[in-house]
C-alpha cells in the first residue's frame, strides 16, 4: 500500500539530505524541487525514486559537488557552457536562467552545455522558461539505452525533448517526451515495484521481446517510438547536444545509476524565444486559447476519455497531488527510510503520512 506524503515535506526532506551530503542549500533545493516537480505531475519515474542514485554519485564524487560553470564561447544570442561535471539539475537551472535572461536582451537565445550530468525531467526547465513569458525548447542526450530502428542492441540515448509556452497562470502548454516508446526510468520504476511490463516496450539482451523490466539493466534495450520517427529525432538531438557541443556521445556516456564514479559529460540545449517580439502576451494567449478550444472540441474516438493539450493531464495530477499528497510505494518508502537512517535526517512527520 502506498504512503501519501505532502509535497512540501518531501521537498524539505530531500533538501536536507542534499545538504548532509555537502550541497549548498540552494543546490540541494534545486535538486529536491526538480524531483518533487516530477512526482507532483505524475512523472514518478523521474521523481524521488532517483534520489538515492544522485546522492551516491555525489558521495563517491562521480558528480562534482561544487562545480564552476564556465562560459566557453559566447555571442549575443549563443552561449556554450562547461558544466564542470556538476549535478545536471544545478547546471540545468543555471543554463535555463541564463537563456531567458539573454533572450530578453536579444529576442531569442540558445545555450548549449557540455560536461553536465543527468538532469532529471526536461519539462522542469521548460516550465521555468515559460514562466518568464517565453517559448522554450529543452533537449538532452543520454546514456545509450535505445536501439536504432531495425536494430536489436542499445546504441543511442532516448534523448528527451521538452517544449513550453505560457498559457494560463502556472499552467503552460508543456510537452515532455523521450524518443523511446517508454522512458527508461519508467521501466526501472516497474522493476522497483516488482511489476511486469507490457510487450513491445523493451528487448532483452538476446534481442527478443520481454515483459521482465529487469531485462533492461541486464543488457536489454528500449525501442524507439514511432519506429523510424523516434529514432530519427533521437539522432537529431544527439547531433545538437552531443556532436555540436563537444559533450559525450552515445556509448561514451556511462550509465549513471550503475557507474557512480565516472564523469558523464552529458550535453543539453536550452532555447528561449521572447514572444513579445511578435505580439504582446495577451494577444498570444488569446490566440492560443482559441486553438486549444478548437482542439478540445474535436469529436472523441470510441473509448477515449477526452482530448487534452500537452501537459494538461500532468497539470490535473499536480492539482490533485498538491492538495492530497504524493503517493510513494512501499518499496520506495523503504529507500527513503534507509536514507533517513544513513544520513540522520528525520523523515516527514507521521501526521502528514497516510497509508
Amino acid at each position: 500500500m502506498a504512503v501519501i506524503i505532502k509535497a512540501e515535506r518531501l521537498r524539505k526532506f530531500a533538501t536536507q539530505l542534499g545538504q548532509k551530503i555537502g550541497l549548498s542549500e540552494k543546490d540541494a533545493y534545486t535538486l529536491s524541487e526538480s524531483l518533487v516537480f516530477a512526482n507532483l505531475r505524475g512523472i514518478d519515474s523521474h521523481g524521488i525514486v532517483r534520489l538515492p542514485f544522485y546522492l551516491k554519485r555525489l558521495e563517491t564524487r562521480g558528480t562534482n559537488m561544487n562545480p564552476v560553470i564556465k562560459v566557453i564561447k559566447e555571442k549575443p544570442a549563443l552561449i556554450l557552457l562547461d558544466g564542470d561535471n556538476g549535478m545536471g539539475q544545478v547546471v540545468g537551472r543555471y543554463a535555463s536562467d541564463m537563456v531567458t535572461k539573454r533572450a530578453k536582451e536579444t529576442g531569442m537565445a540558445y545555450v548549449a552545455v557540455k560536461g553536465s550530468s543527468h538532469f532529471g525531467v526536461a519539462s522542469y526547465y521548460a516550465y521555468h522558461i515559460a514562466k518568464e513569458g517565453m517559448a522554450g525548447i529543452v533537449i538532452s542526450n543520454a546514456t545509450a539505452v535505445m536501439s536504432a530502428w531495425g536494430g536489436s542492441k542499445r546504441i543511442i540515448g532516448n534523448n528527451p525533448l521538452a517544449f513550453s509556452v505560457p498559457y494560463k497562470k502556472n499552467e503552460p502548454i508543456l510537452l515532455d517526451i523521450s524518443m523511446s516508446g517508454v522512458a527508461g526510468g519508467k521501466i526501472r520504476l516497474y522493476a522497483k515495484n516488482n511489476q511486469e511490463i507490457p510487450k513491445g516496450w523493451i528487448l532483452n539482451k538476446e534481442g527478443k521481446e520481454t515483459t521482465n523490466p529487469n531485462d533492461l539493466l541486464a543488457g536489454g534495450t528500449l525501442l524507439p517510438f514511432g519506429q523510424h520517427k523516434g529514432y530519427g529525432i533521437a539522432v537529431a538531438i544527439e547531433i545538437l547536444t552531443g556532436v555540436m557541443t563537444g559533450a559525450g556521445m552515445m556509448g561514451q556516456i556511462p550509465l549513471w545509476i550503475k557507474d557512480l564514479v565516472s564523469p558523464l559529460n552529458i550535453g543539453h540545449v536550452f532555447i528561449a524565444i521572447d514572444i513579445t517580439n511578435f505580439m504582446d502576451l495577451a494577444t498570444f494567449k488569446k490566440r492560443l486559447s482559441w486553438m486549444v478550444k478548437k482542439l478540445k472540441a474535436s469529436p472523441v474516438s470510441e473509448g477515449s476519455s477526452g482530448i487534452y493539450f500537452p501537459g494538461e493531464l500532468e497539470r490535473l495530477t499536480y492539482l490533485k497531488r498538491d492538495k492530497e499528497g504524493i503517493p510513494i510505494t512501499s518499496e520506495i518508502w523503504s529507500d527513503l527510510e534507509a536514507l533517513s537512517q544513513k544520513y540522520k535526517v528525520k523523515l516527514p512527520f507521521k501526521s502528514d503520512i497516510k497509508k
